[in-house]
């Protein structure tokens, strides 16, 4: 049974990680697992610097292609997408910001949103759910930074939506752009109705994309890291925003493993190193599924490396399933203070320790530990008091510094 039954809605599996952690590669390989197990797979590229081609050893482009039974690919053109859904209005501020006195270059660099470009790009999964053709989407991502910020625009421009919506309706169509065509100047700041209606457009489709992660289709998102200090404490921060972006992280996948075989010789301190922060990575980063995928000896790069490379990572699991549905940080507010939950990957105990570096907060249960990197919107305040609840969950309170206890 391969599981397409049980399957009543559209898989969307996204691929992220710092810069060549071996995002890309992962996946690809999980891509052409997922189709072998009897998913109708796409796998989309939305990283402005493709390597997709690259990895499964074929020629792509920004239209969808078949390359193997039940997988298809495709590379999306950010500027393309950005064009086709903000040409228009781009246009339109760069024009406004020259007109109060910005250089052309600048202007058209401010106009536009960083971003962007990728943003729109995943209005390819609108049209992938619309014509319900894939089981499953694998997303290869741009790298950490841009992730983050990808998920966090869509909520904002819907409110920019409905705000946009009213003035439109009730100040621009009815009185500013009749005015602007008889008074000279005005014309200049009262975009024309070819921008409204791109404007309009635009957010709808994006506001279409958030509905569909959320509620018509099973989303989550698979961090890719190896086993270095600077990448796990990226990890760490894209594990924090993306849980509280409302992103399920239902695997890591840590790449690049130096083999016992290997242990000897040149890669001997390599090897040493790499179990440290293994065990680093276990400790931040559990009870989440963790995945390990060895260095090989040679590239991976082309579909027989790339089978190879899933069979290491996954073994006997199905990675088009939900692997982990709980969010194990999250944040809420309560009166005067911001309220951190943590679910901690080992038992209660009451030796509980906790210790903050900048924006680093270390809990640590006897041997045990986790590093958790805090959100901008905790960084500024001071951890006031901490409590472990029944059901294995840590809650830190955050206050102001002027109103946390001496």
């Amino acid at each position: 049974m391969n599981g397409l039954e049980q399957r009543a809605t559209m898989r969307i599996i996204f691929f992220t990680g710092k810069g060549g952690v071996g995002k890309t590669s992962s996946a690809a390989a999980t891509a052409i697992r997922c189709a072998e197990l009897g998913y109708k797979t796409v796998i989309m590229s939305t990283d402005p610097a493709h390597s997709l081609a690259d990895s499964l050893g074929v020629p792509l482009s920004g239209k969808v292609q078949h390359v193997l039974p039940k997988l298809d690919a495709i590379e999306v053109d950010p500027y393309v997408e950005l064009n086709d859904n903000w040409g228009a209005i781009r246009d339109f501020i760069a024009s406004l910001l020259m007109t109060l006195g910005a250089e052309q270059t600048i202007a058209g660099e401010l106009a536009s949103i960083p971003g962007m470009a990728e943003l729109f790009s995943l209005l390819r999964l609108r049209d992938f759910h619309g014509k319900g053709d894939y089981d499953v989407v694998v997303v290869d991502m741009a790298p950490t930074g841009e992730t983050l910020r990808l998920l966090s625009l869509p909520e904002v421009l819907a409110w920019l939506l409905k705000v946009t919506r009213v003035i439109e309706k009730f100040i621009m169509a009815p009185v500013l752009r009749p005015i602007s065509k008889v008074t000279p100047g005005l014309d200049k700041i009262v975009a024309p109705e070819n921008v409204a209606t791109m404007w309009d457009r635009s957010l709808d489709r994006l506001k279409d994309i958030r509905e569909i992660m959320d509620k018509k289709a099973v989303t989550s998102a698979r961090l890719v890291m190896n086993p270095e200090k600077m990448v796990i404490a990226e990890s760490q921060r894209a594990m924090t925003y993306l849980n509280l972006y409302g992103m399920h992280v239902d695997a890591a996948i840590v790449n690049r493993v130096i083999p016992d075989e290997a242990k000897e010789g040149y890669y001997a301190e390599w090897h040493e190193s790499q179990k440290k922060y293994l065990d680093a990575i276990e400790n931040d980063f559990s009870p989440m599924p963790i995945f390990r995928a060895p260095l090989f000896k040679s590239e991976v790069t082309g579909m027989e490396r790339l089978r190879l490379l899933a069979e290491k990572i996954y073994g006997d699991t199905d990675p088009a399933k939900l692997l982990y549905d709980e969010k194990p940080i999250s944040v809420r507010q309560e009166e005067g203070a911001s309220i951190l939950r943590v679910k901690l990957p080992f038992a209660p105990s009451d030796k509980l320790e906790l210790s903050r570096l900048g924006a680093t907060l270390t809990l640590r249960v006897g041997t045990r530990y986790r590093d958790i990197v805090l959100p901008d919107s905790l960084a500024g305040l001071n951890p006031q008091e901490a409590q472990m609840l029944p059901d294995g969950c840590l809650e830190i309170k955050f206050v102001l510094p002027n109103n946390a206890k001496d």
